[in-house]
């Protein structure tokens, strides 16, 4: 296990160091987190842009049959756009790790680590997965706040995720157990984090979104106005245009979730040092220590 201690993101001890080790990082580290979140926003638009959401107001709700022949087309191109947001994240996440290093072939080790973390991954996302909404099933049924709450409950836990599975171990049930160890060892700042940071990602994203839209204002305007215009709207997230400016605008938040991540890592395992056993430590019975010592001639 690599010594991590030099790391620019280790030793954040309050949420004012957070933000100024999240904010040094990512101006320093700009470039190669924009790259690989554009190239993961572009292409989760072109496949995006293949849901017709049109039908949906020309089909009759009522009409079972229909419905699901809709969702059955939206399988493939979903698919697509979930495998292409977990493979990037995971980059993400690694180029997050091992840049700062300054170790030679970067990039061939970031490519190593995600492929080795990636099925390993998608299994902790599916548990993750199945966890989140059973929680949040039942909060929204008791009440709208424990939903919201199991939501951030799970959003916590599922960060610390992608840390432990490149510095750790790859086996998805010690991740599990690992993550939720983390979070719990200083819970209620790790969700303090977690909440501010989201919030100021919701601030970002709606101004920006609002700089995006300001080409297609009419379409918009149109839209509000008359609902039977709302499928012009949505053919407008067709447009090569506007994918390419929301890949450029979403591409500048994208990355500080993975900063945040590890962050939160470090922060929670500080302390916990792996202790490697060298030969002097070792104290299993060696053949010499069966014959009793020889006193010495002098």
């Amino acid at each position: 296990m690599n010594n991590y201690q030099n790391h620019p993101l280790y030793g954040a001890a309050d949420l004012d160091s957070a933000m100024t080790k999240l904010w040094a990082f990512y101006k320093k580290y700009f470039i190669g987190l924009y790259i690989i979140s554009l190239l993961m926003a572009v292409l989760t638009g072109i496949l995006s842009s293949g849901f017709d959401l049109s039908l949906f107001y020309s089909m009759d709700s009522t009409n079972y049959d229909e419905v699901f022949k809709m969702m059955k087309t939206m399988i493939v191109p979903y698919s697509l756009m979930v495998i292409v947001s977990v493979v990037f994240g995971v980059l993400l996440h690694a180029w997050v790790l091992e840049r700062p290093l300054g170790q030679e072939n970067t990039l061939l080790k970031v490519l190593k680590r995600s492929l080795m973390v990636l099925v390993p991954f998608i299994l902790v996302v599916i548990v993750f997965a199945i966890i989140g909404t059973m929680l949040t099933s039942i909060g929204i049924l008791l009440l709208v706040l424990p939903g919201v709450f199991a939501m951030l409950y799970i959003a916590t836990v599922a960060l610390f995720a992608l840390p432990v599975m490149l510095t750790e171990s790859r086996n998805p049930m010690q991740v599990i157990s690992r993550s939720f160890s983390l979070a719990h060892s200083h819970f209620w700042p790790n969700m303090a984090w977690v909440i501010v940071v989201g919030l100021i990602i919701v601030v970002i994203s709606l101004v920006v979104s609002g700089l995006v839209m300001l080409p297609f204002t009419g379409t918009f305007i149109k839209a509000l106005g008359n609902p039977d215009n709302a499928a012009k709207m949505l053919e407008m997230t067709k447009n090569p245009f506007y994918i390419g400016l929301s890949a450029l605008a979403s591409s500048l938040v994208t990355p500080v979730f993975p900063i945040l991540a590890f962050l939160l890592y470090f922060r929670n395992s500080e302390g916990m040092q792996v202790v490697e056993v060298t030969p002097e430590e070792d104290n299993r019975v060696k053949v010499e220590d069966l014959y009793p010592k020889m006193p010495d001639n002098k």
